[in-house]
């Protein structure tokens, strides 16, 4: 005895339905949600893309293929803050790796080597701050700003690390110093003569300089209270999917010792500062 036609038909349909939905679910599964979020920090991480942190960002993005890339500028404390939520894989560059970060967060192997904290100057007088060098080219910034001749300035919010906040912060009222409430003035402040000395990053000192269509000539001297280099991996949530996302990004980044994306960093770079980024392991 023979089912039913309807019945027949029925199961045949229910068959490709099924046999459709086996084929499509891995499809489906890859097409994993995965959210990219960056602070606006020129020339790293520039509002529109364009910085070359963002580069980095994206030469990642073009090599991980199967999820959906959603990339948001936000600000800092608002980008933490939507690191602590587990639904979608989120993921930051840019953030220092702490311990703390390390027992919250999945961390890659280093996607980003920067330049640290530096002392830019005037090229033209170079030879004034060439005495106070350490062994190593590095300034302490303690004995600079025992130079009573030589003056500075530095953003009065910004946080230079713990060793340099201290040295900042126990420095005599009478130390030759300026704070400054903005940073965009600074390189014209230097052009200008009116300081002598900025506590910057090479690279935001050459934006500053583009910016401000400033052409004189200046170069990043090391600090010797912070490190020589900014290191960081991509940050991400501990969601589901998170720890295969990160595995690929390691892998990705074992893959090119060359580090080809950081090309485009260099040239925001002075030629000292490139030298001694080269120069490092």
């Amino acid at each position: 005895m023979h089912p039913p036609r309807s019945t027949a038909l029925f199961t045949t349909r229910a068959l490709i339905l099924a046999v459709a939905l086996a084929l499509a679910a891995p499809s489906a599964r890859a097409e994993q949600a995965v959210l990219w979020l960056k602070t606006e920090w020129p020339p790293v991480f520039m509002n529109g893309g364009g910085g070359f942190g963002d580069h980095a960002m994206g030469w990642l993005i073009d090599r991980l293929p199967g999820y959906r890339h959603d990339i948001r500028n936000l600000p800092l404390a608002r980008l933490l803050k939507s690191m602590e939520q587990a639904d979608t894989i989120t993921c930051a560059s840019g953030l220092a790796r702490t311990p703390a970060r390390e027992a919250q967060f999945l961390i890659s192997h280093d996607l980003m080597r920067m330049p640290g904290l530096a002392l830019v100057v005037r090229a033209a007088d170079l030879n004034d701050f060439n005495a106070l060098r350490n062994p190593d080219g590095s300034i302490a910034m303690r004995r600079l700003l025992g130079q009573s001749e030589l003056d500075g300035a530095i953003h009065e919010s910004r946080s230079y690390g713990h060793a340099l906040d201290e040295v900042l912060r126990s420095a005599p009222s009478a130390a030759p110093v300026s704070r400054l409430s903005k940073t965009a003035s600074m390189l014209s402040m230097l052009a200008a003569k009116r300081v002598d000395w900025l506590l910057l990053y090479p690279f935001e000192a050459t934006w500053q300089a583009r910016q401000s269509n400033v052409d004189t000539a200046v170069v990043s001297l090391p600090v010797a209270e912070v490190p020589p280099t900014i290191r960081g991996g991509i940050t991400c949530n501990r969601a589901a999917g998170s720890a295969e996302l990160v595995a690929k990004i390691d892998q990705l980044i074992a893959s090119q010792p060359g580090q080809p994306w950081l090309a485009p960093m260099m040239e925001w770079l002075d030629p000292e500062a490139r030298k001694r980024l080269s120069a490092l392991p």
